[in-house]
């Protein structure tokens, strides 16, 4: 996580929350229990294909995967004086490039084989918000941290050969995010938000053979089992419909 960016966003709602605490709090919330449903889009996320490798130049090498999406539930209920939530909010999310990433031969030929590399996330996310007095009817501005699980899983693929994943560690960490709900209809609101995150997980990874026959060549890789670490380090924007009850 880009803790530098984390603390400035939050100083910035320090900020506004000195400027307006001595205004009068023109937001009357009533207890609630509110449901979202989003899109995220995730900045980016760094791939470590040989995180055990020996020499550190290549431990420390990785691939970035750029801009991607993935489908968030978020559900959150009021627990003091309209100004303090708690929400619970989990996520799919799948990604996936072309790379040239795998050694092999073809027909006794040494060749490096462009395979899809890609890892499925389902973060389990825990999140106290505070909401702030400058709010109103038509928004609702808030700040919040919280507690993420993380598991997931990674696969590569090649032809008709696609690795299954064992997770080393699940990992644990903490999250920050920001955002404002806007007034639609009734109790329809539209919500945006900013959250960073930091979640670090390696698998063992493993084809169910070496070898292959794809029209008439032979494709015989060299490694049955890898390690692979994803690091995803980027920010999640997220754009939803919250309806409250």
């Amino acid at each position: 996580m880009n803790y530098k960016i984390a603390r400035s966003i939050v100083g910035l709602f320090l900020v506004f929350y000195l400027s307006a605490s001595a205004q009068e709090n023109s937001l009357e919330l009533k207890n609630y229990i509110s449901v979202t449903a989003g899109i995220n889009y995730n900045s980016g996320a760094k791939v470590f294909l040989f995180p055990r490798a020996s020499d550190p130049d290549l431990r420390n090498l990785y691939h970035s995967f750029d801009g991607f999406t993935s489908y968030t539930i978020d559900i959150r209920a009021n627990i003091w004086n309209s100004t303090i939530f708690v929400g619970l909010s989990t996520e799919y999310l799948k990604t996936s490039e072309l790379l040239y990433s795998v050694r092999g031969m073809i027909n006794n030929s040494i060749t490096t084989f462009q395979v899809e590399e890609g890892f499925y996330l389902y973060p389990l996310e825990l999140s106290f918000y505070y909401i702030f007095p400058f709010s109103s009817r038509r928004y609702t501005v808030y700040m919040g941290s919280g507690f993420g699980v993380y598991y997931a899983r990674y696969f590569r693929k090649i032809y008709d050969l696609t690795s299954s994943s064992k997770v080393s560690r699940l990992d644990y960490g903490i999250l920050v995010n920001s955002g404002v709900d806007v007034s639609l209809i009734g109790n329809l609101n539209l919500k945006l938000e900013l959250k960073f995150r930091d979640p670090e997980l390696e698998f063992k990874n493993e084809f169910p053979k070496l070898d292959t026959e794809i029209n008439g060549n032979k494709i015989l890789l060299f490694e049955k089992t890898f390690y692979t670490k994803i690091n995803l380090d980027g920010i999640n924007m997220i754009l939803g419909l919250n309806y409250r009850f």
